[in-house]
């Protein structure tokens, strides 16, 4: 892990030491309610304070697991997104909804038209061009130069979410669903 403060450190021994196991690569606020309750050793859980050590341990987490997973430094686990509710957390009509970070409006785009990629600012910048290369054949297709126009809550570390189109719907599109979790190296294009 990256220099964490001694505060930071106990608590997170805390966390570890106690039967919690963590098999996923995203801990959702209502995880970590159970986690706080199932917890025999609640000192240290159960404030704001604490949502934002979850917060932090799960930024190292994801970063530590995608570099053991990925150790190429260009290395990232894609995955992708539409417009749809599950995806977006917004619904059609709502302020915001289907505005990127950067201000960029993808209704009515296509996966080709928009050509978007959100991903972890502290890793990607926004407004970057990326070449991505897919590592498995069956996602060629998706090869190409993106820009970076968005972030999102459980984009952390090397983990790039593409944008794949509006579909209009509330539920997410088969193209979305069917994508999942694939690598491919990522490149910042110089200009």
């Amino acid at each position: 892990m990256e220099k964490l403060t001694q505060k930071y450190a106990r608590k997170f021994s805390i966390l570890l030491s106690s039967f919690i196991i963590i098999s996923s690569m995203d801990i959702t606020n209502h995880e970590y309610k159970h986690i706080e309750s199932s917890n025999h050793n609640n000192n240290y859980l159960g404030s704001d304070a604490n949502v934002n050590i979850l917060k932090e341990f799960r930024k190292h987490y994801i970063v530590i697991k995608t570099e053991e997973i990925m150790p190429d430094e260009n290395a990232f686990l894609v995955s992708a997104y539409d417009l749809s509710y599950q995806s977006t957390q917004k619904s059609r009509g709502t302020k915001g909804y289907g505005i990127t970070s950067s201000g960029f409006d993808l209704r009515g785009h296509t996966l080709r038209s928009a050509r978007t990629i959100a991903t972890d600012l502290s890793i990607i910048p926004l407004g970057s061009k990326v070449r991505l290369t897919f590592k498995d054949s069956k996602y060629k297709r998706y090869d190409g130069i993106y820009t970076s126009r968005d972030i999102g809550g459980k984009i952390i570390g090397r983990h790039i979410d593409l944008f794949v189109g509006d579909f209009g719907n509330r539920k997410p599109s088969k193209l979305a669903t069917q994508f999942g979790n694939t690598e491919c190296e990522a490149e910042i294009i110089k200009e």
